[in-house]
């Protein structure tokens, strides 16, 4: 703490790559295509759950699932190149560090394939929990569930919705 004090550097700080910490921040399929892994979405659906709302979040843990192709579990975005976003985050004791992530701008889109038990979800059910997963819980780094606004989304309601097999007992 004394040399700190007396203006004496205390650590050999990494020289970093903003580059690549954005290149390894970024999601990609097994195919080259941008992405966000499946379990996320997946958890900021339950996320949204509440009892209050008739669903509880063990029930959605149980009674929904996504269905991925790709090997790795992410889900393909429909998008245009993400730019790179710097951000300055609080880290331990009110330090302050730089993190370099993708931001992708609007417009973005991904084709969901989520199966569900019909008789604990309902379609409407599942199109309004994943609508406030998208409004205030959000996917990536600095979404709204972490006190930012990155990461949100939402259903697409002009987009045709299908109901293909649902699972019931």
């Amino acid at each position: 703490m004394r040399e700190k004090q007396a203006g004496k550097k205390s650590k050999d700080r990494e020289i970093r790559d903003p580059q690549a910490e954005f290149e390894a921040a970024t999601y990609r399929t097994a195919k080259g295509k941008y992405g966000f892994p499946g379990m996320a979405l997946k958890r900021a659906i339950i996320s949204a759950a509440h009892k209050d709302l008739g669903i509880e979040k063990t029930l959605v843990r149980k009674a929904l699932f996504l269905h991925i192709e790709d090997p790795g579990g992410i889900i393909e975005l429909d998008c245009k190149p993400p730019r790179m976003r710097e951000d300055m985050m609080r880290v331990g004791m009110g330090s302050v560090d730089l993190r370099y992530r993708p931001e992708f701008a609007e417009g973005w889109a991904a084709n969901i394939d989520i199966e569900f038990d019909s008789e604990l979800l309902t379609e409407q059910d599942v199109i309004t929990l994943v609508d406030r997963a998208g409004f205030g819980v959000g996917i990536g780094e600095g979404r709204p569930e972490v006190g930012r606004d990155f990461g949100r989304f939402k259903v697409d309601t002009s987009a045709e919705i299908t109901v293909g097999k649902k699972r019931a007992r």
